[in-house]
């Protein structure tokens, strides 16, 4: 049942994100080939999303403030009614299950912290994704935490303003700062086999 789950919390997610943020087909040539990341290639007016952009980040920082409180009505109203958590175990939660879970101690923050925010904005203005790093140190849901873990919101603009509607935790398994390997061209010389004697 959780993999049915995760399966349709994934598929919902990058629905979400090859729809509504992906870069329009007008732009199409003036893709960026590098290995850097894109800017936000949303077509929302430059200064909507320069402006949505900074209220996700000062959301994303209010969120981290008030979760390191273990402030249960702060996370409620951060939240939508449906949203969705998947932990970096794998494991998949609702808003209700997360709720209670607070509430009886399960799950405590002693600290959250987010830095390396990347906010992509749909053209509509109403949805985004924003990738980032937590730093995590606590408890959560029973189990005890203390890492770093790159996360991925979904934020949904509800009539009641900005609510998280998804957040998905991955544990980081190289150092931030470790970068990929560039593969070597296929026409490089190999280095010479050393000669038999």
């Amino acid at each position: 049942m959780k993999r049915i789950i995760l399966s349709i919390t994934t598929l919902i997610v990058a629905t979400f994100m090859f729809t509504s943020c992906g870069a329009p087909a007008a732009n199409n040539a003036a893709v960026n080939n590098s290995n850097k990341p894109a800017a936000n290639t949303a077509t929302a007016p430059a200064a909507d999303a320069a402006a949505i952009e900074a209220d996700l980040k000062k959301l994303v920082t209010e969120y981290a403030a008030s979760t390191s409180k273990n402030d249960v009505a702060a996370y409620e109203k951060a939240t939508t009614d449906n949203f969705m958590f998947v932990s970096n175990d794998g494991s998949v939660y609702t808003k209700a299950q997360r709720v209670d879970s607070m509430k009886s101690g399960a799950t405590k923050y002693d600290s959250l912290t987010y830095d390396d925010l990347n906010v992509r904005v749909n053209a509509e203005g109403n949805g985004a994704v924003v990738i980032g790093k937590a730093t995590v140190k606590g408890t959560n849901m029973g189990k005890p935490i203390d890492e770093t873990v790159r996360v991925t919101q979904v934020w949904s603009k509800t009539k009641d303003g900005w609510k998280m509607a998804s957040l998905q935790a991955t544990n980081i398994t190289a150092k931030a700062d470790d970068k990929k390997a560039e593969p070597a061209p296929a026409n490089a010389a190999k280095p010479a086999a050393p000669a038999n004697k």
